[in-house]
């Protein structure tokens, strides 16, 4: 008797659900019925929660990483905040990193390049710098730097105490994905040959990106602005005070009822996100000021730059200032209280990566307690 003879015979003798599920499972298949409410959902279900991480908390902790762990065996001493509805996972969310570093004075690390993007926002201490495609930025506390997926970078602190920046990456999203790659074997091309280096050689004007592109509506004639494939913006560095000066500027507007007065930064080859999976913002609250709530299937992370407040996220209050660092996951509304002096958040989001997929989905308030969908498809 053949061996399909043999299954037949095995199946009619299955007469119940446990037998069913047992025959399937013998070859590896599983029926829709028992797993249909995992993908059959009216709305987005996430096991993400809404988080906070307090400077005066993770920072210590940071500092002694650095003098725990040796280079050797990490040579970026990130501390990865975890969601408290993913604990020990190292995912602020389940498409994004999100987490601290602190480098030692005059600690360098070699260059590199992945396929996550990243951005960072600078936090404490002078003297730190990255080189993204041989261009070197020098970080002030408040500016903002991106590293496109695929492009050549590295870090290091050539002042005379630690630094701190958070960073951000779409890391998890590219591994859900299966397409993460790591490469450290850069090289330069001089007089004909390809020599091996630890790190670019980098241009002779510092923060040269910042300075190309840093009037608005213009940008130089005679360079590509294309860079890693075009996977991101052409201008790697964006300083805190013409972005602070710019909220200034803007500050008797009306603003949005839902984000008070925030700019987005944006590349200066596309006009689009500085990422193709990441969205970077700069928001100022006012004192006093309180937002409509808002939600979206986009996550989104918040740094607390000046000022203290709430952000309510899903009911939960959430009470920030200085360095905190904040999660709202997606799908759940979220709004803030500020206190009574200005504030200013940066926020990072994956809502490109989702817009891109046609998979961004956002909801409003309305002052007259509506839910109006502004974003993705119709109730």
């Amino acid at each position: 008797m053949s061996a399909n003879i043999m299954k037949a015979v095995a199946a009619d003798q299955i007469t119940d659900r446990d037998g069913l599920s047992s025959a399937l499972a013998e070859q590896d298949i599983v029926g829709f019925w028992k797993i249909k409410h995992d993908f059959e959902q009216f709305e987005p279900h996430v096991p993400e929660k809404p988080g906070i991480w307090r400077y005066a908390d993770f920072s210590p902790l940071g500092f002694a990483a650095t003098e725990i762990i040796p280079i050797e065996e990490a040579d970026r001493r990130n501390l990865m905040f975890s969601n408290p509805g993913l604990p020990g996972s190292g995912l602020i969310t389940r498409r994004l990193f999100g987490g601290v570093q602190i480098i030692p004075p005059g600690e360098l690390s070699q260059v590199h390049r992945h396929v996550g993007a990243a951005t960072r926002v600078m936090l404490e201490g002078t003297g730190a710098y990255t080189t993204v495609e041989r261009d070197k930025s020098v970080l002030e506390r408040g500016d903002v730097v991106t590293n496109p997926s695929g492009a050549w970078h590295e870090t290091g602190n050539e002042g005379s105490d630690p630094v701190m920046w958070f960073d951000t990456l779409d890391v998890p999203f590219t591994k859900m994905l299966g397409t993460n790659f790591f490469f450290n074997d850069y090289a330069e091309i001089e007089e004909g040959q390809r020599i091996a280096k630890k790190f670019q050689t980098v241009r002779p004007r510092t923060d040269w990106s910042a300075n190309a592109y840093g009037v608005g509506g213009v940008r130089p004639d005679w360079v590509s602005h294309r860079v890693a494939r075009g996977s991101g913006s052409p201008r790697f560095l964006y300083k805190y005070e013409p972005t602070r000066a710019l909220l200034e500027r803007l500050r008797d507007d009306d603003g949005s009822p839902h984000d008070g007065i925030m700019v987005e930064y944006y590349s200066p080859e596309t006009g689009g996100s500085v990422l193709r999976t990441l969205g970077v913002y700069m928001q100022m609250l006012r004192p006093n000021e309180r937002t409509l709530e808002q939600r979206s299937t986009a996550s989104r992370i918040f740094v607390c730059l000046e000022g203290s407040g709430t952000t309510v996220v899903g009911g939960v209050e959430l009470n920030w200032q200085r360095n905190d660092v904040i999660v709202v996951p997606g799908w759940h509304w979220y709004s803030h209280r500020n206190g009574s002096r200005d504030s200013v958040l940066y926020s990072v989001t994956d809502a490109p990566a989702l817009r891109a997929l046609g998979h961004l989905v956002e909801d409003r308030e309305t002052h007259e307690g509506e839910t109006v969908r502004t974003h993705g498809e119709p109730r």
